[in-house]
């Protein structure tokens, strides 16, 4: 599916996400807890965390890849901006770079995207994947199933006409372009 080449995705790392530490309620100054991960139902990691005034502490063990495994305590500085119509967010900054980031990933250090060279699984999609992808989004958006087997789904209710008409057309001329690429590649 990759199409320039396989690059490793923020989908498939371990993450922490301030914007979520900070829903929860989690980052106020004395608080610890840990977050911990699955992959397809089976445990795949865990860290503690504590919450100091300017800075979120993880602590973990990892290793590179067979060696041993050792323990890390890594310190990221935490600031909040103010918003435009009042109140704070939180960023994190990066502990290699130091870029405000809201999302650090997991692997030897947690690190932000750009310094663990992760792409997003969307740069990686063929065009034909990406207008499928289109059409399935603006299925589901319309109450369908997203499965593209599906007929189209019917007009929700409250939804206006001229809307689901504009997004019907959308998706299938998304749909058709999608095809007509798959046949061109087909063609001999």
């Amino acid at each position: 599916m990759a199409r320039y080449g396989w690059r490793s995705t923020t989908e498939s790392q371990h993450r922490v996400d301030v914007r979520y530490l900070h829903k929860q309620g989690w980052l106020k100054a004395g608080c610890m807890g840990s977050l911990s991960w699955t992959c397809r139902g089976e445990p795949s990691g865990s860290i503690q965390y504590r919450v100091k005034p300017e800075a979120l502490i993880l602590e973990y063990r990892t290793r590179s890849y067979g060696g041993e495994w050792h323990d890390v305590t890594e310190r990221v500085p935490l600031e909040y901006r103010p918003c435009n119509y009042g109140g704070f967010r939180p960023w994190l900054h990066c502990p290699h770079c130091n870029r405000r980031v809201a999302v650090l990933y997991g692997g030897v250090r947690f690190l932000c995207r750009h310094c663990h060279d992760l792409a997003y699984a969307s740069q990686q999609e063929t065009p034909v994947y990406r207008l499928l992808r289109k059409v399935r989004n603006i299925s589901e958006r319309l109450g369908g199933s997203g499965n593209l087997l599906e007929s189209f789904p019917s007009k929700p209710k409250g939804m206006h006409w001229m809307t689901y008409w504009r997004l019907r057309e959308k998706g299938e001329q998304a749909e058709l372009e999608s095809l007509q690429r798959v046949l061109r590649r087909f063609r001999p």
